[in-house]
């Protein structure tokens, strides 16, 4: 024992940290990491999704990433790294924290024209926000835990960590650590920053001032333009979803209209019934 850590592998680790950070989904191509795939079986309820192909892996923890808003993970051994690598543009543009984890090239087989072994290091640096190496297992609980950090805090985005090892295999090897989790890092945003005073007192005086002030919460344009278009949800379930516009509208003198976003995304048949239609 050494202070609060104990001796563990890379693989109980990296388990624990997925797990405190509240990671539901894995998206891989095998064999990448299988200790800890392994671990991750009978340490926590996380899904591993062995999906069609690296480029596969990645659009989905892009996705995953968007509708849940907590980071998407995504895995290639070192072998297809570089399809991962491609996976991740959209990604990168869309600002989504996405953490890839690849495989990389033993000290020993460096060289030596082993079978597709390049060095990828270089192929994720226009597409991420970090882009390192982990080469000594006792580094998992200070690099997993940056990259959750990294993903999520400033402006969103990508990042990827190589393990040493095509497959990762460094998960396997034990040294005296702890799982280090941030809790606050695990979805975006991590900070929710206060408003400044005077331009709350500002928005407040121009809607006092107004004869017929209008509160659009979330959903934006879109969503604004169907609710014009549909009456069917009640206003009182913004009562229940937004609690602080409806203190806020409590607090006003003016007549505040609150009416809850629609979110798109959830239920598509609803909205390509009542999408115009093109004209014959």
């Amino acid at each position: 024992m050494l202070g609060h850590n104990r001796k563990m592998s890379g693989a109980e680790c990296l388990a624990d940290m997925l797990k405190g950070y509240g990671v539901t989904h894995v998206f891989h191509v095998p064999a990448v990491l299988r200790k800890t795939m392994a671990v991750l079986e009978g340490r926590a309820e996380i899904k591993r999704l062995h999906v069609h192909g690296e480029k596969a892996a990645a659009y989905m923890a892009d996705g995953y990433a968007r509708a849940s808003g907590k980071p998407g993970i995504c895995a290639a051994q070192v072998i297809g790294a570089l399809n991962l690598a491609a996976g991740l543009r959209d990604a990168w543009l869309a600002h989504s924290p996405v953490i890839a984890m690849t495989g990389g090239r033993e000290p020993k087989t460096k060289f030596r024209k082993v079978y597709q072994e390049i060095d990828d290091v270089p192929a994720f640096e226009p597409v991420t926000k970090f882009n390192a190496t982990v080469d000594d297992v006792a580094r998992f609980p200070d690099m997993v835990r940056q990259a959750f950090r990294v993903a999520t805090s400033g402006t969103p985005g990508p990042v990827h960590l190589q393990f040493r090892g095509n497959e990762g295999q460094i998960d396997a090897e034990e040294a005296e650590m702890e799982p280090l989790c941030e809790p606050q890092f695990a979805r975006v945003p991590p900070y929710r920053p206060m408003p400044d005073d005077a331009s709350v007192m500002s928005a407040l005086k121009h809607l006092q001032e107004s004869q017929r002030p209008v509160i659009v919460a979330g959903g934006g344009v879109r969503a604004s333009r169907r609710r014009c278009r549909s009456r069917s949800r009640p206003p009182s379930t913004a009562r229940t979803r937004f609690p602080g516009i409806t203190r806020f509208r409590s607090a006003s003198s003016a007549p505040i209209r609150v009416r809850a976003p629609t979110v798109w995304s959830t239920a598509p048949t609803s909205y390509a019934s009542s999408a115009p239609r093109p004209a014959a």
